[in-house]
């Protein structure tokens, strides 16, 4: 279904409705015992029912949790608004939408964007804020951080406002969540520019934003992201972070697992091999790997959008790589960090998870005993970071110099000195 016409789509909207009203009655819920659990009117189920409604992502996921369908629902919606949006006109958007949009600071404005045709409770699939948000995502990794943080920063600004003026329940916990997704993704830019109180910030207002609007599903998230500004920053980068604080934000996310698509999961377990390893714990590493290969198989296109757009199989291969460098072991480090490099090597998309995999690998080179190797890997992924304004990339290509210090007397390593230090 990746890219269908609009009769197409609004037949898959009717099937996903078929869909909730089967679980609910195999839940033994009828529509007015069912819309309290998800804080929606009886109305509105018997719309989204029928297909004549469309609702927010977090409606399905509380559906979800509800019912329990193993996010069987919320996956089928992401489907279905990755199909439409790739189908989407450029011209869709109306006019009034985006007069709207220059001034969301009234309720009018809200009510405007909520209601534009075509579009139910903000998330519709020609919404303008919805695609923003996530095509903001999914540039974090192919844009230097400093083109892009000060979009993001304007984008989340304006669904703040919106989100502050938001008079009905429904409309508010949509524009809730894209608030939250919007919140992670300046968290990880204000990270790559070294602001790590800022990053800490952004992510703890959305793992709080998550809590309050009772969404499983924002607070794991948020905890995702959070955990790695805690565990990575001790174990990869030069700077002060607390590892277990970031394995037990990943505990919490984890036990939402059901509420998260296959490749949060995989995250989730990756984010925590990485930790095991740098504990030197490589059977709980091993396992962790092992289950984010699992969530990795069943990942599928509609799940690889916003923040999880970076997630494949070469992603897993970069955190596998890295596992056995943490864990001593460099020769298989280097067979995988080899592979996940070249399976980067022309993905524009995720130009920052490339240059990462190259720092480690030229840490595995040094460990594996290619020293020069390691050293012109080590100083031309520098100057790549260097010019693309990465701050917490130089960091980590730091944090691998300094692993070359008992080789501090050799020519390669004080050439590859004078030139990080120009």
């Amino acid at each position: 279904m990746s890219s269908v016409p609009p009769q197409d789509v609004a037949k898959a909207w009717i099937a996903l409705g078929q869909m909730l009203a089967r679980s609910r009655k195999a839940a033994g819920y009828t529509q007015e015992t069912f819309a309290p659990r998800v804080s929606y009117g009886r109305s509105t189920i018997a719309n989204v029912e029928t297909g004549r409604q469309r609702v927010g992502r977090d409606f399905w996921t509380r559906s979800d949790e509800v019912l329990g369908t193993g996010g069987r629902l919320s996956r089928e919606y992401d489907r279905i608004r990755l199909a439409s949006t790739r189908y989407m006109p450029s011209g869709m958007a109306t006019t009034q939408t985006f007069q709207a949009a220059a001034d969301p600071s009234s309720s009018t404005a809200v009510e405007t964007v909520a209601r534009t045709p075509g579009t139910d409770y903000l998330m519709g699939e020609w919404n303008s804020f919805s695609t923003l948000t996530s095509m903001l995502a999914q540039q974090r990794q192919a844009v230097s951080p400093d083109a892009l943080l000060g979009l993001i920063e304007a984008h989340r600004d304006c669904l703040s406002t919106l989100y502050r003026k938001a008079g009905r329940a429904p409309i508010r916990a949509d524009i809730g969540a894209m608030l939250a997704e919007a919140s992670i993704v300046a968290s990880r830019l204000w990270s790559a520019q070294g602001n790590r109180g800022l990053a800490l910030a952004h992510c703890a207002y959305s793992r709080q934003l998550g809590d309050r609007l009772g969404s499983r599903r924002i607070s794991a998230t948020a905890r995702i992201f959070e955990s790695n500004l805690h565990s990575e920053a001790a174990t990869l980068i030069d700077a002060d972070g607390d590892i277990m604080i970031g394995l037990r934000l990943l505990d919490e996310a984890a036990r939402a697992s059901t509420e998260l698509s296959p490749a949060a999961r995989a995250r989730v377990a990756a984010e925590q091999a990485q930790a095991y390893a740098a504990l030197r714990l490589p059977r709980e590493a091993t396992a962790a790997l092992a289950r984010a290969k699992a969530a990795v198989n069943d990942v599928s296109p509609a799940d690889c959008v916003g923040l999880y757009s970076d997630w494949s199989g070469a992603r897993l291969h970069v955190y596998a790589g890295t596992c056995h460098l943490l864990l001593g072991q460099p020769h298989q480090a280097v067979t995988v960090l080899e592979s996940a490099v070249q399976m980067l090597e022309h993905d524009h998309a995720n130009v920052n998870v490339a240059l990462a995999a190259a720092v480690d690998l030229a840490s595995a080179y040094a460990e594996a005993g290619e020293l020069e190797q390691s050293c012109t890997l080590l100083g031309n992924t520098y100057d790549q970071l260097k010019a693309g304004g990465n701050h917490r990339g130089i960091a980590r290509a730091q944090r691998a110099r300094q692993r070359l210090a008992r080789w501090r007397d050799e020519p390669v390593v004080l050439e590859l000195e004078e030139q990080m230090a120009a």
